[in-house]
């Protein structure tokens, strides 16, 4: 498989063949690319722009995203695979620019059905309006009828809008009324308030224990991972800031291969699927996460673009923790989503009767497990630990000469029974630097020694 540094190359290579002046973005991530265009004239409802030169990103081998001016930021990645020479470059903008003015069209004649009186921005590339109530310069603005932008300048009901995560509001399809729409984004900002005014009081307790204390906070509490794969979830930016927003940690992947590779990496409490992965479907990656080592059951919620009984049927079969439609709601889901992650029952990982020796940040005696998997370990010991406190673990894994570093917090203590040894069952929270990946790779070299291991 060629390398990222090789394909960019060939990329620069053909792009600088169309006579486009190319240059390496700092990091090597991407390619920044300047090109003339020969039809600067762009058609719009009112005047047309002029645009004479388009800045663009390359996206990976295949795409590209424009920079500059700023009309053409709202066109979606651009697929120049194609492109065979400059002009059919700049057909391919061309085109994206039609069906972005098409969109327009049909959502400022949506906007006018509800009665929402808007105009087109300074470039002609997006709708905006103003909210009632609020300042006539912060308008919110829109390209689709899916999704509002809102203003990034200035507070808007008393709240500084300053992180891009903070902007986007998926919208309704069954708004029906310009006061519903208003009301509608008067409540993400009430959300924002609250989110603001919660993390502001997290804050100052942090900054009263840091005084009292004489020294910084040694631990902060884990978010919950959430993993999103899919084409449509990777562009609902909306989605992913809202979650953000209810205090989870959020990755992705594009499709059912490597949202399985993600999990060499760590271990989502919780999964959300488009229900049309390309070639697979969402509903099989159930399955296909039961079959990674090490893991038995993590919840997988199914998305779909519309509501199909079949389909919900089907997933509810395959045990999907949930089917839901666009576009996500997330806080009035969030009170279910926070249940799904903090059920044992529903995030069962395989336990390995396993020995790993472990040090526990204050106590001055080593320990040893007795039980080890991705959720946790189960240490022999008789002391007396004090739970739902969070505290740093050294583990050192047999045979490999490593030492994993991880803040974990003691859930329970046992007491010896009949066939049972006292001591406490421990639940990671936080590895630190790249010690989960080294701790997930030690748990898949004991599944293949051990398949019959698991509990």
């Amino acid at each position: 498989m060629p390398t990222r540094e090789a394909t960019q190359e060939t990329l620069q290579d053909r792009l600088e063949a169309m006579g486009v002046d190319v240059a390496q973005m700092p990091g090597g991530r991407c390619l920044l690319a300047r090109m003339r265009l020969q039809r600067s004239r762009f058609e719009t409802t009112g005047d047309p722009l002029q645009i004479d030169e388009v800045v663009f990103a390359t996206v990976g081998p295949n795409g590209a995203k424009c920079l500059k001016p700023r009309a053409l930021f709202q066109l979606p990645i651009l697929r120049i695979r194609e492109c065979r020479d400059a002009t059919a470059l700049e057909a391919c903008i061309h085109v994206a620019w039609q069906r972005h003015l098409a969109q327009l069209t049909r959502t400022e004649k949506w906007l006018g059905e509800i009665g929402m009186s808007v105009q087109r921005d300074e470039d002609r590339c997006l709708l905006a309006f103003s909210l009632g109530g609020e300042d006539p310069e912060a308008r919110a603005r829109m390209l689709d009828p899916s999704r509002v932008i809102l203003p990034g300048r200035g507070p808007l009901s008393g709240i500084a809008l300053q992180r891009a995560e903070d902007r986007s509001l998926a919208i309704d399809p069954q708004i029906q009324t310009s006061s519903e729409l208003e009301i509608h984004i008067s409540n993400r900002l009430a959300e924002l308030a609250r989110l603001n005014v919660r993390l502001s009081q997290q804050e100052r307790i942090g900054r009263s224990d840091d005084e009292a204390c004489g020294e910084p906070q040694a631990h902060k509490e884990r978010s919950p991972v959430v993993l999103l794969v899919g084409p449509k979830l990777n562009h609902e930016s909306g989605c992913m800031e809202s979650l953000r927003l209810h205090g989870y940690n959020v990755t992705s992947a594009a499709g059912e291969r490597e949202a399985i590779t993600r999990f060499d990496r760590c271990s989502p409490e919780l999964v959300f699927t488009d229900v049309l992965l390309g070639r697979s479907e969402g509903i099989d990656l159930i399955h296909s996460v039961r079959r990674v080592p090490g893991i038995e059951e993590v919840p997988v919620i199914v998305i779909d673009t519309r509501k199909r009984e079949d389909r919900r049927e089907t997933a509810r079969r395959m045990g999907a923790a949930g089917y839901l439609v666009y576009p996500i709601d997330v806080p009035r889901i969030a009170e279910h989503l926070s249940q799904l992650v903090s059920e044992p029952r529903r995030r069962r990982f395989t336990r390995y009767a396993q020995r790993v020796a472990v040090k526990i940040e204050g106590t001055r005696e080593s320990l040893f497990t007795t039980a080890i998997g991705r959720g946790g370990m189960f240490l022999a010991t008789e002391a007396e630990l004090p739970t739902h406190e969070i505290r740093t673990c050294e583990l050192t894994l047999p045979d490999l000469d490593t030492r994993v570093r991880v803040e974990a917090e003691i859930l329970y203590r046992s007491a010896a029974g009949q066939n049972a040894r006292a001591g406490v069952g421990v639940c990671f929270r936080t590895f630190q630097d790249s010690s989960e990946r080294a701790f997930i790779e030690y748990l898949r070299s004991l599944h293949l020694e051990l398949p019959s291991a698991s509990a």
